[in-house]
């Protein structure tokens, strides 16, 4: 089993303009496609964990986000990065409809994007770090097994 680095996506590795999803507004935080690109060389396996409750707030659509991620992972190429796969959870507990019950395990500190990425990809939480920008980004982190 390998270890993993697993990201926030919005004020971690990309601008976040609260809930952003158009295309036009996306850009890399500082040096973070740098960053992305000497774990590539490194043989770091990276992927990204999100919360994305605009979709279940009604701001924007599941591919909208789908598009942006499609888009971002594009963007990580040409600077020479590469992101196994992009978590994202829809869902808020204040927004609910026929889809989406009071609780999900994805939405962070909740760790199931993170639980589900080590099944498919088999990753060791122990050889694993999170990094974010906020305390339910650790907390997920944490509640998965990952020590730091």
């Amino acid at each position: 089993m390998s270890g993993a680095i697993f990201f926030d996506r919005d004020n971690t590795l990309t601008m976040d303009y609260g809930y952003t999803w158009k295309i036009s507004d996306f850009a890399f935080l500082h040096d973070s496609a740098e960053a992305l690109s000497l774990l590539e060389n490194h043989k770091i396996s990276v992927f990204f964990v999100t919360n994305q409750s605009g979709i279940a707030r009604g701001y924007f659509k599941e591919a909208d986000v789908l598009n942006f991620h499609q888009y971002l992972r594009e963007q990580v190429a040409l600077k020479g990065g590469n992101v196994l796969d992009i978590y994202y959870c829809p869902h808020h507990p204040d927004y609910l409809d026929q889809n989406n019950s009071k609780f999900c395990n994805c939405r962070k500190p909740n760790p199931g994007m993170i639980i589900e990425a080590m099944k498919r990809f088999n990753i060791d939480p122990k050889k694993s770090i999170i990094i974010g920008d906020k305390i339910s980004d650790m907390q997920a982190g944490f509640r998965s097994g990952i020590q730091e």
